[in-house]
């Protein structure tokens, strides 16, 4: 019985092993590895002592497909060994080519959504992936530059699996408009984080810089961040966007008012940032960038309407 209970453990140690071997196999990137040594063993184990598998020549080609101190897993053929790094060069590979699917995305420094945002890219733009990691892609973005998406707003378009299966990406399950929504919902998110970074900023007649902001020059100014470009005047922005009800307000959003009284024109302009509030630069006592609610008496007898620039 004894016996019998050491041969269980056995096999179950050995494919707890082998689960985790194969998960760890499908999350680590493909680089290509260039044999630099005129004839390099590739051994069975990291180690000089351990068995040679087959012998390579200077240039050949490898799939890198880990790593363990100063050796790295490759796969050639139908061999899987270890090569010590002093004889091989190794270089990112693209694994995949993917589209983007959401209408703006963030490229973040790491696969967070707290990370350092890099840059953007836009709906319709094919990426080189070279990584996935749970649910982020690392793509390229310039020579030798790479930051993090999201897998949500990136549809694969191509795969490219090395001959040793160290890299499995399969097909996007994105196959449905949401991802685009949750981009959306995102960069909403992101607008109203900026602009609360400029609270107290004074109020500036003309003003479009964190030196002094008028209304439009406060709205503008935030939404340059996010690569919107809006018309300067308030008036000229409410004509333009989606109009929306107040009931279906979203953050992000634009809210116009005729503070001179009487509904005949917009003069005011702020960003609703949600719960029934919105940030502006204040033309009135506060003379600063503030939060003001919808329903104060001033505002809601004064409010004209309210457009989305986000979701068209």
């Amino acid at each position: 019985m004894l016996s019998v209970k050491k041969i269980s453990i056995s096999v179950i140690t050995l494919l707890v092993t082998t689960f985790l071997m194969i998960g760890n196999a499908h999350a680590e990137s493909s680089k290509l590895g260039i044999i630099t040594g005129d004839v390099v063993n590739l051994r069975a184990n990291p180690s000089t002592s351990a068995k040679i598998l087959v012998q390579l020549k200077e240039g050949t080609k490898v799939s890198v497909i880990g790593s363990e101190g100063n050796w790295y897993k490759v796969s050639y053929s139908n061999s899987t060994g270890w090569i010590n790094d002093k004889y091989i060069m190794v270089q990112d590979k693209a694994i995949s080519k993917g589209v983007v699917t959401g209408s703006v995305v963030n490229v973040r420094s790491n696969p967070d959504i707290s990370a350092e945002i890099l840059t953007k890219v836009k709906k319709g733009d094919i990426v080189e992936i070279f990584e996935k990691t749970e649910n982020w892609l690392r793509i390229s973005i310039g020579e030798k530059r790479y930051g993090w998406v999201h897998g949500d707003y990136i549809k694969i378009q191509e795969e490219k699996v090395s001959r040793g299966g160290a890299v499995d990406i399969a097909a996007s399950s994105n196959e449905t408009d949401n991802s685009e929504d949750g981009s959306i919902d995102e960069m909403r998110k992101e607008i109203v984080d900026y602009a609360k970074k400029f609270l107290g900023v004074k109020y500036v007649y003309g003003g479009s810089t964190p030196k002094g902001f008028d209304c439009s020059g406060f709205v503008c100014y935030v939404y340059s961040h996010f690569g919107i470009t809006l018309e300067r005047a308030s008036r000229d922005m409410g004509r333009k966007g989606k109009t929306v009800s107040k009931s279906d307000l979203k953050p992000g959003d634009l809210v116009f008012f005729d503070t001179n009284g009487g509904l005949n024109g917009i003069n005011h302009v702020g960003i609703y940032i949600g719960n029934n509030q919105f940030i502006h630069a204040s033309s009135a006592s506060t003379k600063k960038v503030t939060i003001n609610s919808l329903s104060d008496a001033y505002y809601s007898k004064r409010f004209m309407v309210a457009k989305d620039y986000l979701s068209e």
